[in-house]
């Protein structure tokens, strides 16, 4: 979804009605932060309710403390704007003179109370530019926690698959010790009946204890993917988690013509990505700032407004101030400005043929993990599920010995695992896409 605040005309530093839905994103986040999503009360919990990709975005931006971080930051620089788009302050004063000579006030009495206001008018144009550069600095934070947010969301839904991978992978390790296990019992019995050599049984038992180390290392990795998955959520660790989504056997991937091609993609990157949309605003508050800097040279209005509190006579005073031996200060901070303003738009030439390099690269990710868990079914898995229903029933008919079975065993376990590690690279390939296309969930304003 692309993120844009409301455009507001540069020629004007007042905050326009545009920024409610900026601010009404701010609000939105702020309240995500602060009371977390309702409806995930049993996530949180650890409850029986199974959670979603989706949910665990939405815990992770309620209670991620980079997202606190983020809208602190924005909110500051919004009341840097603020500040700074509102009209100059007014001062008033007042004086208490008392003198000998003849007109130590302003009406010429040597006793006299004088109230004055006074204020400067921008005609140089220098808080013009500071509020408009004000503005694109604001634009800037916003993109920014965008970006953030775009970068939690991968590393939340990697940590998502990873969890599911692991889980799945719990389950092979816990199949195959079954099937090693009714291999062993079958081996054994057969000893007994003279058909088969006490080796047989050796060869088995030994890949019962293979298939038990093998459940271990699976399950050890489980709780490995649930702590970093609940890290990143802002859970305990120990936290148990239902998850909605399941990879296993069933699940194939989709045909690589789905997938956009890579100009397409790039269009939506130059859209949708919150970096190059900071970027960009990068540039623009560079390039106010030049102007503030060359506007320092043009004089300012003063003006000034006496009364007496004594007397009823009034003056007003009119004055403009500008520099005149500046010894080239105004000058030097001209040529940082401008140099700061190249510099900005040559970091957004630098992240453009970034993320285009990243569009192109994920979607030949994407492209690979398709093609990779397609041929690892069709040309691996199930040809090894079929192998070993064949040395099962060579062995149980007493044609062929144990060791068909142990290695159809031990090839059927190892495509099991590659195949749901061809599904895990297929999964982040799909969020490492979307995060360079800057396709996110997380609610925020359209253009």
């Amino acid at each position: 979804m692309p993120m844009d605040p409301h455009h507001v005309a540069h020629r004007t530093n007042r905050p326009a009605a545009g920024t409610l839905k900026l601010n009404i994103c701010l609000l939105t986040l702020a309240l995500l932060a602060q009371t977390g999503i309702a409806e995930s009360h049993d996530l949180q919990s650890g409850g029986p309710s199974p959670m979603t990709a989706e949910d665990a975005v939405k815990l992770a931006i309620s209670h991620n403390p980079q997202i606190a971080a983020g809208l602190a930051g924005l909110a500051a620089s919004r009341s840097t704007y603020l500040a700074l788009g509102v009209p100059v302050p007014l001062t008033i004063g007042a004086s208490q003179v008392q003198g000998t000579s003849n007109a130590p006030s302003l009406t010429g009495d040597t006793i006299d109370t004088i109230v004055n206001l006074g204020g400067s008018l921008d005609t140089s144009g220098q808080r013009r530019y500071q509020a408009a550069g004000a503005r694109a600095a604001y634009k800037v934070a916003f993109y920014e926690l965008g970006e953030t947010l775009l970068s939690l969301e991968q590393q939340v839904r990697d940590a998502y698959w990873s969890l599911a991978a692991s889980e799945a992978q719990a389950k092979i390790a816990d199949q195959s010790l079954l099937e090693t296990q009714k291999v062993y019992d079958l081996t054994v019995a057969q000893e007994k009946a003279g058909t088969s050599p006490k080796a047989d049984v050796v060869r088995s038992s030994i890949d019962v204890a293979n298939a038990r180390q093998a459940r271990l290392t699976a399950q050890n990795a489980h709780q490995a993917a649930q702590f970093a998955f609940n890290t990143l959520l802002a859970r305990r660790p120990e936290d148990s988690v239902t998850l909605a989504d399941v990879l296993g056997e069933t699940l194939v991937a989709p045909s690589t013509s789905s997938i956009p091609r890579v100009e397409e993609l790039a269009a939506r990157a130059r859209q949708d990505r919150p970096l190059l949309r900071a970027a960009t605003e990068q540039v623009h508050a560079a390039n106010y700032s030049v102007r503030q800097a060359e506007a320092s040279r043009l004089p300012d209005l003063n003006v000034l407004y006496e009364r007496s509190v004594r007397q009823q006579v009034d003056a007003w005073t009119f004055s403009i101030s500008l520099p005149l031996f500046e010894f080239g200060s105004i000058s030097h901070t001209i040529n940082s400005a401008k140099h700061a303003r190249t510099q900005a738009a040559a970091q957004e030439r630098q992240n453009e043929a970034m993320v285009m390099q990243q569009v192109s690269q994920a979607r030949a990710d994407l492209a690979t993990a398709a093609k990779a868990v397609q041929s690892y079914r069709a040309e691996i898995l199930e040809p090894s599920v079929k192998l070993l229903d064949m040395a099962k029933v060579g062995y149980e008919q007493g044609a062929t010995g144990i060791l068909p079975v142990l290695d159809a065993e031990s090839t059927v376990r190892n495509a099991r695992t590659g195949y749901i590690n061809a599904l895990l690279s297929f999964r982040k390939a799909e969020d490492e896409l979307n995060a360079a296309i800057g396709k996110t969930t997380t609610p925020m304003p359209k253009k």
